[in-house]
């Protein structure tokens, strides 16, 4: 173990670029930081040259692990912005405001729309096959829409 009391600029420098090299191998964003870490130490190191090896180290950990924090609160609240403004996987919320064309429908108001290139459950009231509505909120599987008026 006595290489590891005479770590140097070069030893950070290697365990930075390795651990950049595994980020590349193994995705994750994880080893990045802490890669970024060594490299950060190896400046310390090259400024401040008489630092213990016990200093680099904590040095090194308390960075790797300030910068892995620091990426994941970015990366979640990110996340969580993205979320609340996607229909990803909510095809129901989609398609809200949505214009399409009765296919059948019965006296009780529930009938087939045409949206696109599929069919959905629909709902409305004073509703005629072949006319173009228009989707106003959606409950399970059914989506509740309104008659548009035809331009004359």
């Amino acid at each position: 173990m006595e290489w590891f009391n005479t770590w140097s600029v070069w030893h950070w420098l290697a365990l930075g670029f390795i651990l950049l090299i595994a980020e590349i191998l193994i995705p994750g964003v994880f080893l990045l930081w802490w890669g970024l870490a060594a490299l950060i130490v190896s400046g310390i190191v090259l400024c401040f040259p008489t630092l213990s090896i016990t200093a680099m180290v904590v040095i090194y950990a308390i960075l790797a692990i300030m910068l892995s924090l620091i990426w994941w609160k970015y990366q979640h609240g990110k996340d969580r912005q993205d979320q609340s403004r996607t229909n990803l996987n909510q095809r129901d919320h989609a398609m809200l405001g949505k214009i399409g064309r009765v296919e059948s429908i019965d006296p009780s108001g529930i009938g087939r729309g045409h949206f696109a290139d599929t069919t959905w459950r629909i709902k409305g009231s004073g509703l005629q096959p072949h006319d173009i509505i228009q989707v106003t909120h959606v409950e399970g599987i059914t989506l509740f829409v309104r008659k548009l008026e035809e331009k004359q």
